[in-house]
């Protein structure tokens, strides 16, 4: 079989192992930790813009929507970084009243507010144009206006890290598949979901 760039085979190929340097690209960029939402938003626009074929040079991409969404994505970042230890800290006094429905009912509506608003906050601020705090808001209205695709959305978020951290025995393949791909491939399924959504808004 001669070599041909426009093959269908080629270009999946091209395709995973431009995922793979982004991968790297974003596990490298979320070392600081502050930055991880900035390296959200540039591994977003990079994947997206590589799934349809509109930018080849990944890593020059990568940098440049990396430096673009700095600023508005660390603040975000560090609203839900934040957030963090407070919700540890209550964990503790809600599974001491694990009896009490209204105070149980109302963990879970935080905790699904949280997760609801962190899967589309970095995904809107690579997408539009807006202020720190109307993107966190967005976030969850966006999310509540569009249930089943943020189920969705959640489930494929959620579930690869709930194996992670239920399988330790497993440390090894599981590890390995955050190295190479995870981090992008879990952009990708963002990409897939979200843009249905966000067509909406550009209409």
């Amino acid at each position: 079989m001669n070599f041909n760039p426009d093959n269908k085979f080629f270009n999946v190929m091209s395709k995973i192992g431009d995922f793979i340097v982004l991968n790297l690209l974003f596990i490298i960029t979320c070392i600081p930790v502050i930055t991880i939402g900035t390296s959200f938003c540039a591994l977003y626009t990079a994947c997206k813009k590589r799934m349809y074929d509109k930018e080849s040079y990944i890593t020059r991409n990568y940098m440049a929507a990396w430096k673009e969404n700095f600023k508005n994505a660390t603040v975000i970042w560090l609203f839900f970084l934040l957030l963090m230890p407070v919700l540890y800290l209550f964990s503790g006094y809600f599974a001491a009243h694990m009896n009490n429905l209204f105070v149980l009912t109302g963990y879970f509506l935080v905790i699904i507010w949280y997760l609801f608003s962190i899967i589309y906050a970095f995904p809107l601020q690579a997408s539009f144009v807006n202020s720190p705090f109307k993107i966190i808001r967005n976030s969850i209205i966006t999310a509540l206006a569009w249930l089943p695709y943020t189920l969705v959305l959640s489930a494929v978020t959620v579930l690869p890290l709930a194996i992670t951290w239920l399988a330790p025995g497993a440390l090894y393949f599981t590890l390995t598949y955050w190295l190479l791909i995870g981090f992008s491939l879990n952009a990708v399924l963002s990409v897939l979901i979200t843009e249905r959504v966000f067509a909406h808004y550009r209409e």
